[in-house]
């Protein structure tokens, strides 16, 4: 215990007679064994007080940093050094070498690098394809950095909440599900979600808010042929029923013959918005659908595509924006 006050002394003296080292004031933690130091500038250097554990107090307690340097330092408490986004994983060990506690202290710059920030979505893209209550949210990485999800923390804008994330396999994307949302209820709180993600002994923290009714898209709109004048299409089987209650809208861009089908370019095709779940169809023609909710100014859904060729029906459901005849 005197060691650890005249250090905490030394150290003070030492940040009064040179700024750029000081004893860190503005850390937290993150989650259990996880420390941030939030860092102002490349060249700072901070101290940062540690505690093996209560129950370690007067023991002979050693420290090593990363698993493969052993610190100076000794004793219940200890103070180490952070420089920029050097942080480390410090472990404790008793007067036998045995493993007790350990802690991982990270550095918060102010900067964001880990993920890219994208004009058309920002940092983090979320959507839904139905009022379920859960949600899906992506990103990309940034270039040459190898990063992952540290910590997620969702919850409502006022008051608890009960949402649950998990880390995709991949890693470049959660799902979280509410599980006190009701699709009959108004949504009167906005989800407010963070993500934090490390890339070596950096942490940066991404942060939106949305309604579930602001970030919900339709998948594909299946289409079915009828007779040989008309098709029909139906709602996605993922959406919500009864569909008087969630109904959807739709739009067609019907292309002439001989004319290419662009999806992408409705503004030089035949528009049409519409509710009726038939459309008619000639000969040579292709015929571009999507939805989105009546009620919502949410996202529309992808395309599906949709091409009479004589006698024979194609259907396309995917991405893909051009019209083309099979071999």
């Amino acid at each position: 215990m005197m060691f650890f006050l005249f250090l905490s002394t030394l150290l003070f003296l030492r940040s009064s007679a040179d700024g750029s080292i000081k004893t860190a004031e503005s850390y937290w933690t993150l989650k259990p064994n996880v420390l941030v130091v939030n860092v102002d500038a490349s060249d700072d250097v901070n101290m940062v007080p540690l505690i093996c554990g209560e129950a370690y107090e007067g023991e002979n307690i050693t420290w090593t940093r990363n698993n493969d340097e052993n610190l100076e330092a000794q004793g219940n408490r200890i103070v180490v050094t952070v420089e920029a986004w050097k942080g480390g994983n410090f472990s404790c060990f008793n007067s036998e070498g045995s493993y007790l506690d350990h802690t991982l202290v990270l550095a918060q710059w102010p900067f964001r690098k880990i993920i890219k920030n994208t004009p058309e979505k920002g940092y983090i893209d979320c959507s839904t394809n139905n009022y379920g209550g859960s949600f899906k949210c992506k990103w990309e990485w940034g270039e040459n950095r190898n990063g992952h999800v540290v910590h997620i923390k969702a919850t409502r804008s006022h008051g608890g909440s009960n949402i649950s994330c998990s880390v995709d396999d991949r890693g470049q994307s959660i799902t979280c599900l509410d599980h006190d949302y009701c699709p009959y209820a108004e949504e009167v709180e906005r989800i407010n979600l963070t993500i934090y993600f490390r890339s070596s002994f950096v942490v940066e923290a991404y942060n939106t808010k949305f309604y579930i009714m602001d970030i919900v898209r339709p998948d594909v709109v299946p289409i079915s042929r009828i007779n040989k004048t008309s098709v029909e299409v139906t709602y996605p089987r993922s959406w919500n029923a009864p569909s008087s209650y969630f109904p959807l809208m739709f739009q067609v861009v019907r292309c002439r013959k001989r004319e290419k089908c662009d999806c992408s370019k409705p503004n030089l095709q035949e528009i049409l918005i519409t509710q009726s779940h038939q459309l008619p169809v000639t000969k040579g023609t292709c015929v571009c659908v999507r939805a989105r909710d009546e009620f919502c100014n949410s996202s529309w859904s992808d395309w599906s595509q949709y091409k009479y060729v004589y006698l024979t029906f194609v259907i396309f459901l995917s991405k893909r924006l051009s019209c083309f005849t099979p071999i």
